[in-house]
């Protein structure tokens, strides 16, 4: 396990963070959009689909849906974020060409520094899913010959934040210290009945907030967030075309 040189406050002017559902970034990188937000960085949060088949009981999908839509919007405001929704269907995210063009016009939209998505050691399709929509609109987005409204850019970062649905493989490059936005997290994460209420059969609350604070002690403070980060080399080939 090993801290990178550089913090992403230091980097990132615009940052998209892309969840394959409604929660999924909040959850796990939301303390570091709330530090990326106070340092200047403008933050966009996609939620490629609202989660609405995660309630317990059946039957609720559409008003549940509508509830997780405002709740997502709840919580981008407490991070200071603006939120994009696709509304693809959840449990059938797509990966073809189709969604992937969709991430490179909206990644030569947002024209982001930084991009948070789905680790692709994944349980859940999903999230699989979301991964590989991500990377393949960033190589299409650098592309100057992939013609599409608006000119090529390159993303510098992708990084993967630590969600316990996709712990295939992953062993944590960087931390970053939330000490100071952990409260702030908090509130953005209980914005959403998920965190609060028996909705689901997964603490999702207990567990990130204790995630945190283990993660913290490996790094030495009071609460970190840790991630991996996208092979430089696979960046600079994805980039190397684009201006």
């Amino acid at each position: 396990m090993t801290h990178r040189g550089k913090e992403a406050c230091e980097v990132a002017s615009r940052v998209v963070a892309f969840g394959a559902h409604a929660f999924d970034v909040e959850a796990t990188a939301g303390g570091v959009l709330a530090k990326l937000r106070r340092r200047g960085s403008e933050i966009t949060i996609v939620h490629m689909t609202l989660g609405e088949r995660g309630y317990r009981a059946g039957g609720r999908t559409g008003a549940y849906a509508g509830q997780k839509k405002g709740e997502a919007e709840r919580s981008a405001s407490v991070l200071g974020a603006t939120v994009r929704v696709l509304e693809y269907e959840d449990t059938h995210l797509p990966d073809d060409d189709e969604a992937k063009l969709a991430v490179c016009d909206l990644l030569r939209e947002l024209r982001p520094d930084l991009v948070f998505t789905h680790w692709q050691g994944s349980w859940h399709k999903d999230h699989r899913a979301a991964h590989a929509l991500v990377m393949d609109g960033c190589f299409f987005a650098a592309l100057p010959g992939v013609q599409r409204a608006r000119p090529a850019w390159a993303v510098s970062e992708v990084w993967f934040p630590e969600n316990w649905e996709d712990p295939v493989d992953f062993r944590p490059q960087h931390y970053e210290d939330i000490s100071d936005t952990y409260e702030q997290w908090l509130e953005a994460m209980d914005a959403y009945a998920l965190a609060r209420e028996n909705l689901a059969a997964f603490p999702y609350r207990d567990f990130y907030t204790s995630l945190a604070r283990v993660r913290g002690c490996q790094a030495g403070v009071r609460y970190a967030q840790a991630f991996m980060v996208a092979e430089p080399l696979r960046m600079r080939i994805y980039n190397q075309f684009a201006k």
